[in-house]
C-alpha cells in the first residue's frame, strides 16, 4: 500500500470524530483554519482629571469608527443577503449607540482616573457576564452582541485592525471559539467552506449567520486532546452536528452518497412549502413559526409556516437601562402581526427577570430557574406590563391578536394579567382609540404546578402553549444548561407525556386548543409522539417547518395515538423514545440521513 507524507506517526488518526451541535445543515470537505481570538492585553494607564475631557473624546471617536464599521458590514451584507438578513446587526448599532454604557464610563473616568479604553472594556465585559447569567438561552446567546461591540470599540481605541486575522488564502473550514456576526462578516464569503466553533447554541448569532449565508455549521464542539493545528483535513457535518478529522477514503465516500440524497430530500421538500401539515387520516397539524429577532421574519414565508407560534419580546428590552416605550413596541408588534398574515401571530408578554436586563441596579438570585421572573416580574411592574399589553392592542388595531403569558403558576397570576389586559383595552375604547377588536388570550404551560390544575386555568383562556424546554426541566429537576446532568433531561419521560396529555385532554374537552413552542416541536424524531399526544399545533425555527411539514404529512393519527397509548405505560423514557424513532424512522426514514 502506498503511504504519504500524513501515514507518519504523529499524524491524527482517522475518522477522529468530535460531536457538536447542528445549526446550519450541509456537508463540507476541507482544511481546517483556526482562527485566534486571544484577547488582547488592555492597560490601565494612569490619567490625570485634565486628561478626562481628551478621554471622552477618543471614546466619541471610537464609537463613531465602531457605528461606521458596523453599518459597512451591514449595508454589504444587504446586497448579498438582501436587507432583512442584514438587520442582524441591529442589536449592535443598539449597542454602540447606548448612552447608558457611554454615561457609566464618564462616572468611572472620574472616579478611577485611568484610561477610557480599560474602563470600557470593564463595563461591557461585567455588562456581557451579567446577560449571561440569565437563564434563558436565547438572552444568555446576547451577551456574544456586547462583547463583541466592546471588543471592536477597544480595539479602535488601541489602532488595531480586526480585518487583519481573518484574511483566508483558500477555501477553509473556519475553527474558532466563537464568531460573532461582525468576525463571520469579515471573511471573503468565496473562501469559507463551513463554521466550526466551541462555543455558541442553535439561537447564537453564529447559527443565524451561517444559515443566513448558507453555510454549513457546527457549534459547541469540544475538541480538546485532537491537534487541529496545520492544514489538517476534515468534513464538517452540519446535519449531525459532527466534526470528523482526517476522514478516510471510505468516510469520504459515504459522505458523498449521503450529500446526493439529501439534496434528493431537500428538492421534495421544496414541493410542500405550499401545503399544509395534514396527516394521512386528515387531522390538521398547525405548522407556525418561532420568532425571536426582526431578522427571522425574512424565512417566514418560504418556509410555508401557518403564522408565527411564539414572538419573544425580549429583544426590545435588551441592552438598554430604561423600558422601550411604547411606541417603539407598537412598530414591532405591527411589523410581527403583518409578517404573520393571513395567519395569526402569538405575542408573548416579557419573559426575563428585567432587573437583569439593566446596565445599574438589581441583585443576583441563587436560583434563576425558581425566582423573579416573567409574570412574577410583570405584574409587580405593572405600569411597564400595562404599557407592553396596550402596545399589543394597538398594533392589531381593527383585527384579531393573540398574547401569551409566560410562567403561570398560580391561578391568581392568570386572573391578575387578564385585569390588567381588560382595563388596558377599556381605557383604549373609552378614549375611543383604535385597537385590536378581538383579543385571544393564552397561557404557557411550564411548570407542573400549571398542568396539574389546568381544569382551572381553561374557562380563562382561548388556548395554551406547552413551553417543553421548562416543562422537561421542571418536572424531572434537570437543570437542561448543566452538561453534569444532560443524560436526565428526558422528554420522553413517561410524567412529561402524562403532563402534557392531560393538559390536552382538559383542552380539548372545553373546546380549547393546545400548541408546542419549546424545541421538541422541531424534533422529527418526537413528531409521532407529539401528535399522539393530541397536539394541534407546532412552532419551531421557520428552518424545521418543512422537514416537520413532511413527517406530518407522512404519518397516521390514530396510529400514533395508539402508540402513544401503549408507551404511556412504559417505566423507561430511553425505552419510550427508543420506540417513538423507530416508528418514525418506518414512516419517514429519508428525513433522518
Amino acid at each position: 500500500m502506498r503511504k504519504n507524507k500524513a501515514s507518519s506517526a504523529l499524524a491524527p488518526a482517522f475518522d477522529v470524530r468530535i460531536q457538536g451541535i447542528p445549526v446550519s445543515p450541509g456537508v463540507v470537505h476541507g482544511t481546517i483554519v483556526l482562527i485566534n481570538q486571544e484577547e488582547v492585553s488592555v492597560p490601565e494607564r494612569e490619567i490625570s482629571p485634565e486628561d478626562i475631557s481628551d478621554e471622552i473624546g477618543r471614546l466619541e471617536t471610537a464609537l463613531v469608527k465602531t457605528r461606521e464599521q458596523i453599518l459597512k458590514i451591514r449595508d454589504h451584507l444587504s446586497i448579498s443577503l438582501g436587507e432583512k438578513d442584514a438587520s442582524i446587526f441591529d442589536a449592535h448599532l443598539l449597542v454602540v449607540e447606548d448612552n447608558t454604557i457611554v454615561e457609566a464610563v464618564k462616572r468611572q473616568l472620574a472616579e478611577k482616573l485611568i484610561c477610557v479604553e480599560s474602563i470600557y472594556d470593564t463595563l461591557t465585559q461585567s455588562y456581557a457576564a451579567s446577560m449571561l447569567k440569565l437563564d434563558d438561552p436565547y438572552l444568555r446567546e446576547r451577551a456574544a452582541d456586547i462583547r463583541d461591540i466592546g471588543r471592536r470599540v477597544v480595539h479602535n481605541l488601541m489602532g488595531i485592525n480586526l480585518a487583519d486575522a481573518y484574511q483566508l488564502d483558500h477555501p477553509s473550514i473556519i475553527l474558532a471559539h466563537d464568531l460573532s456576526p461582525s468576525d463571520t462578516a469579515l471573511f471573503n464569503r468565496k473562501m469559507v467552506l463551513g463554521f466550526a466553533t466551541e462555543a455558541g447554541s442553535k439561537t447564537s448569532h453564529t447559527a443565524i449567520m451561517a444559515r443566513s449565508l448558507n453555510i454549513p455549521a457546527v457549534v459547541g464542539l469540544r475538541h480538546k486532546g485532537v491537534n487541529l493545528e496545520g492544514k489538517v483535513e476534515v468534513i464538517l457535518d452540519g446535519y449531525e452536528g459532527v466534526l470528523i478529522v482526517n476522514p478516510s477514503e471510505k468516510t469520504k465516500y459515504e459522505y458523498g452518497q449521503i450529500e446526493l440524497r439529501r439534496m434528493t430530500v431537500e428538492e421534495k421538500l421544496d414541493l410542500l412549502r405550499e401545503t399544509i401539515g395534514l396527516t394521512r387520516d386528515n387531522r390538521h397539524i398547525i405548522l407556525s413559526a418561532n420568532v425571536e429577532l426582526p431578522e427571522d421574519l425574512s424565512p417566514l414565508m418560504g418556509s410555508g409556516a401557518e403564522g408565527i407560534g411564539l414572538y419573544r419580546t425580549e429583544f426590545l428590552f435588551m441592552n438598554r437601562l430604561d423600558y422601550p416605550s411604547e411606541e417603539e413596541q407598537v412598530d414591532a408588534y405591527t411589523k410581527v402581526i403583518e409578517a404573520s398574515k393571513p395567519h395569526l401571530a402569538i405575542i408573548r408578554t416579557l419573559d426575563v427577570g428585567g432587573d437583569k436586563l439593566l446596565s445599574e441596579g438589581g441583585s443576583d438570585e441563587s436560583n434563576p430557574f425558581l425566582g423573579w421572573r416573567a409574570i412574577r416580574y410583570c405584574l409587580e411592574h405593572e405600569d411597564m406590563f400595562r404599557t407592553q399589553l396596550r402596545a399589543i392592542c394597538l398594533a392589531g388595531k381593527g383585527g384579531k391578536v393573540r398574547v401569551m403569558f409566560p410562567m403561570i403558576s398560580a391561578y391568581e397570576e392568570l386572573v391578575k394579567a387578564k385585569e390588567i389586559l381588560q382595563s388596558v383595552r377599556d381605557e383604549l375604547y373609552r378614549k375611543g382609540i383604535a385597537a385590536a377588536h378581538h383579543v385571544e388570550v393564552g397561557m404557557m404551560i411550564e411548570v407542573p404546578s400549571a398542568a396539574m390544575i389546568v381544569e382551572h386555568f381553561a374557562p380563562l383562556v382561548d388556548f395554551f402553549s406547552i413551553g417543553t424546554n421548562d416543562l422537561v426541566q421542571y418536572t424531572l429537576a434537570v437543570d437542561r444548561t448543566n452538561d453534569k446532568v444532560a443524560y436526565l433531561y428526558q422528554p420522553t419521560h413517561p410524567a412529561v407525556m402524562r403532563l402534557i396529555k392531560r393538559v390536552v385532554d382538559v383542552a380539548h374537552e372545553r373546546g380549547i386548543w393546545v400548541g408546542v413552542c419549546g424545541e421538541m416541536a422541531g424534533e422529527i424524531s418526537l413528531t409521532p409522539m407529539l401528535l399522539g399526544l393530541g397536539i394541534d399545533e407546532l412552532s419551531m425555527g421557520s428552518i424545521f417547518i418543512p422537514r416537520i411539514k413532511k413527517a406530518v404529512q407522512s404519518l397516521s393519527f390514530e396510529e400514533c395515538t395508539n402508540m402513544v397509548n401503549d408507551l404511556m405505560n412504559f417505566p423507561s423514557a430511553g425505552e419510550i423514545a427508543r420506540r417513538i424513532e423507530e416508528h418514525a424512522r418506518y414512516s419517514y426514514g429519508e428525513l433522518f440521513d
